[in-house]
């Protein structure tokens, strides 16, 4: 391993139980009775698309971008104060820096509030650059996404590998033979069968990536 890509949330951040309930929680206040589960329909989109989604379901008067705007003003209180780094994740980080290990952030999240979570949380030191679904008008389920990384890293593939607990942004960096290892979110649980087939290495927690790490070396993982 040469470079490292890694998500934010729901892999470095434990913050899913945020965005578990985010559109649910703003269509309620907005008295509009939605299901429960509207999450899963929108798991594969940014903040952004989810917005101009929603408008287009429940007839919401508000253009995309404002829809979106208002749950990024609800989302500022939990990245700038609440959202916390998984167990051991600082650890990995300085470990690969370590070793020599260069690395990317990668995220769907708005670029303010990915930057305002990770200064607060003290690991931007860490990174070369923060890339943006925002920043680069790409989703992250798309391989274009991870192609851009590609092309401003310069480094054979097979040394690159990206930590990810979102299987629709696995698959995407898969294509480009990336090599991913795969955190096991709660969030993502309805999707760990085929994250387990398709995973180079999948792990329950970064200390098991240590652990593991410890006896294998980077160079395999």
């Amino acid at each position: 391993m040469k470079f490292a890509i890694f998500d934010l949330d729901g892999t470095l951040f434990d913050s899913m139980w945020v965005w578990e309930t985010l559109a649910y929680d703003y269509l309620k206040s907005r008295g509009i009775d939605a299901p429960e589960d509207i999450r899963e329909k929108l798991k594969e989109y940014s903040l952004r698309e989810s917005s101009d989604i929603l408008k287009e379901m429940y007839g919401l008067p508000e253009s995309g971008e404002e829809i979106n705007n208002q749950m990024e003003k609800v989302l500022e209180t939990y990245y700038f104060e609440k959202i916390q780094l998984k167990e051991g994740a600082r650890k990995v980080l300085q470990t690969l820096q370590d070793n020599g290990v260069k690395m990317c952030a990668a995220t769907a999240t708005a670029d303010h509030l990915a930057k305002g979570a990770m200064e607060r949380l003290q690991i931007d030191r860490y990174f070369e650059f923060l890339q943006t679904c925002k920043s680069t008008g790409i989703e992250k389920y798309k391989p274009e996404f991870y192609q851009l990384i590609l092309d401003r890293v310069k480094e054979n593939t097979e040394n690159i590998w990206v930590f990810e607990d979102a299987l629709h942004s696995m698959e995407a960096a898969k294509k480009l033979g990336i090599k991913v290892v795969a955190i096991k979110d709660k969030s993502a649980r309805i999707d760990w069968e085929e994250i387990d087939r398709i995973a180079d290495i999948t792990i329950e927690s970064f200390p098991e990536y240590l652990e593991r790490t410890s006896q294998d070396g980077l160079k395999n993982c």
